[in-house]
């Protein structure tokens, strides 16, 4: 079910697989942003953002699943909530071991591990990638929706982290994301 939430509160149940509110909501200092984000994380719930363009980064930012630019269609929502459900419930299998990737989770049968968006993000294009470099402009585009504007390394801070979140739930599995010279990374098959 699609939620389109016109005033400055969301109900109190979020019982559904998308949320979609105004950007200018979500940037409003008064809004409570970092508790509305939470509860709909801990719900299985997406948060849409629909907005003018020049809103776009800050809301990703500020922690939007999918942003819809003025103008927008019905249909353009029903398909990015349809994305946003799919890649939601996407498992991955590997020799080295299995997981999925929820709502901001890494489950795994040894157990889960919290998963920043970024480092969801990075992780689903690896996985989806499996064997293959992925490059870091792609990763850094894919977390940002932008190319990379000179030498960050939050890519490379983002992977550090998913390294020893994936090592602590496989110990055996190794380094099963490797460093591919001048390109970028892979996730091992």
């Amino acid at each position: 079910m699609i939620s389109i939430i016109p005033a400055a509160s969301l109900p109190a149940q979020s019982d559904f697989d998308a949320v979609v509110i105004p950007a200018s909501l979500l940037l409003d200092p008064i809004f409570p942003r970092k508790e509305t984000i939470h509860a709909l994380r801990a719900a299985g719930s997406s948060l849409v953002c629909f907005g003018p363009a020049e809103l776009l980064a800050g809301c990703f930012l500020a922690g939007c699943d999918e942003y819809l630019k003025e103008p927008w269609s019905p249909e353009e929502l029903e398909c990015r909530v349809h994305k946003l459900c799919r890649d939601r419930e996407e498992a991955f299998r590997f020799s080295w071991g299995s997981f999925e990737i929820g709502s901001l989770e890494l489950n795994s049968p040894a157990g889960s591990r919290g998963l920043c968006l970024q480092e969801q993000r990075i992780l689903r294009m690896l996985a989806a990638n499996a064997g293959e470099p992925v490059s870091r402009e792609a990763l850094y585009y894919g977390i940002w929706g932008r190319p990379s504007s000179g030498e960050s390394r939050a890519v490379d801070m983002h992977i550090a982290s998913l390294r020893k979140k994936l090592h602590e739930l496989f110990p055996e599995s190794g380094t099963c994301i490797r460093s591919v010279r001048s390109v970028g990374y892979l996730i091992a098959r």
